[in-house]
């Protein structure tokens, strides 16, 4: 069955997968070139991307901006290029800075669970009598021995956990006080008494970050 060409009806030739005829598809390619931006062909891209014409053209579609529609050459719209250049580097912005965030979460959810641990401690398993309006010092940060009661029961010092001071800060100021209003007011871990510190601020900072 004869194929014509949508644009003038002559027939096409059985090597035409297209839709339009060759001097069709020129006439369609003269008009884009009249009103549309610069054009680029697979050449000229590859130039750009540092490829051959050819690995242009053996790149998946979904992995370049689309080329202009109803022609069979490799032609792309420098305009659709430069929008597609700034999506990727919009993309991996976006991907280094969750990059980032991921990396700084898990820094400052080794650090919560740290100060929670040295806490815990602290608060529950010291053996030392201590007052509810004391300030747990720097003991927080792990800087401190604790007299404690081991889980084998004996009463010795407790290993407490390093902790880097700066980077706890920081988690300080990540947390949103409305989440946890036992550290409205603290502006650094030390400062925090005993009866701001119970077994629920503990699990909310162990489960935060």
């Amino acid at each position: 069955m004869e194929r014509k060409c949508i644009d003038c009806g002559a027939v096409l030739a059985q090597d035409n997968t297209g839709e339009r005829c060759s001097p069709c598809q020129k006439k369609r390619l003269d008009e884009r070139t009249t009103y549309d931006d610069e054009l680029v062909d697979a050449e000229g891209f590859g130039a750009i991307l540092g490829l051959s014409a050819t690995q242009v053209k053996r790149l998946a579609p979904d992995k370049l901006p689309p080329r202009i529609p109803g022609i069979r050459k490799y032609l792309w719209r420098r305009k659709d290029i430069d929008a597609w250049f700034k999506q990727k580097q919009q993309e991996e912005t976006q991907a280094r800075t969750q990059t980032r965030e991921q990396a700084g979460n898990r820094v400052f959810r080794r650090i919560a669970r740290g100060i929670a641990s040295n806490m815990t401690t602290c608060r529950y398993d010291s053996v030392i009598c201590l007052s509810l309006s004391d300030k747990i010092g720097n003991k927080v940060y792990g800087q401190e021995l604790v007299l404690g009661t081991t889980d084998a029961g004996r009463v010795e010092p407790i290993d407490l956990v390093k902790v880097d001071r700066a980077v706890a800060l920081n988690a300080l100021e990540q947390l949103p006080k409305k989440d946890f209003p036992e550290l409205i007011g603290i502006t650094d871990w030390t400062d925090l008494t005993y009866d701001r510190i119970n077994k629920d601020l503990i699990a909310r900072l162990e489960a935060y970050f």
